[in-house]
């Protein structure tokens, strides 16, 4: 049963705190053309491989139909699901996005292909028995309109729209290459919040006595003429105290590979996150 505070649940906090933490990370994926099914198969394999390796009952082996009881996901799913490799493990492609599958239309239907490979450009709209963009969308996108499609594809830089109306293809993948930026700002996201979040379910753990740093500072009556200064003045703080962090950990890093047992010793990670916010 939750516990209590007034009338308020745990669900209740925990629904709230879920809001706060999905809604910039639904931007992120958004912003990068990540379906909510997609997103949704990553957070299911989540649910099925936490629930397996880290929620067996003391003493006894974990099983397929506990997953299922603490997760909510039926047993052919977690059966499905742990036999997976995990998807940061192997590449990933869109498989979900209604202007993705539209796309994956017009590279693999027959009828909007000439000589085995896509038309090059279609016309937004024709006659019943012509191949056009709008009927593309109709066979491919599960009833989207197809001015709201084609918005997004030339957003996306898929396909370009030519004076006569006729809409040239581009690309038949939804996503595109990725930039070397968006890779390493990728790769900062999932560390940086990964591990804020690992330390702050350590510290919520009553069994753990030795509970990990975890600090937030701020204030609520700062005037906007004064934001400035502010940031400045935490950001100089925050960046001299990460380089002196940095540098004891190079001392500690030095030190470890002299210990006698550093060839067989498994390494362990650590270190101090710093971010301003505003």
């Amino acid at each position: 049963m939750d516990a209590q505070s007034g009338s308020t649940t745990t669900l209740d906090a925990l629904a709230r705190a879920a809001v706060r933490i999905f809604r910039p990370l639904v931007r992120i994926m958004l912003r990068h053309n990540v379906s909510y099914k997609t997103c949704a198969e990553w957070l299911r394999w989540c649910y099925a491989d936490v629930a397996y390796n880290e929620f067996a009952l003391p003493g006894r082996k974990q099983s397929k139909s506990r997953v299922a009881v603490l997760t909510g996901l039926t047993r052919i799913d977690v059966n499905q699901l742990l036999s997976q490799p995990p998807p940061d493990s192997i590449p990933q492609q869109e498989q979900y996005h209604r202007a993705g599958l539209v796309l994956t239309g017009w590279a693999n239907d027959p009828e909007f292909s000439a000589g085995g490979k896509p038309m090059k450009e279609l016309p937004f709209e024709a006659e019943k028995d012509t191949p056009s963009f709008g009927k593309l969308v109709s066979r491919h996108s599960g009833g989207t309109p197809a001015r709201a499609v084609l918005d997004e594809l030339e957003r996306n830089g898929a396909v370009r729209v030519l004076p006569d109306r006729r809409v040239e293809l581009i690309r038949t993948r939804y996503i595109g290459k990725a930039e070397a930026a968006d890779i390493n700002y990728a790769e900062i996201f999932g560390m940086s919040c990964g591990d804020l979040i690992e330390t702050i379910g350590y510290n919520w753990t009553p069994e753990f006595d030795d509970k990990r740093l975890q600090l937030l500072v701020y204030n609520r009556s700062i005037h906007p003429d004064l934001v400035g200064p502010a940031k400045q003045k935490v950001e100089t703080a925050a960046r001299d105290l990460a380089e002196q962090v940095d540098n004891w950990l190079y001392e500690f890093e030095t030190q470890s590979m002299a210990l006698p047992d550093a060839a067989d010793a498994r390494p362990t990670r650590l270190g101090l996150g710093l971010y301003y916010f505003q």
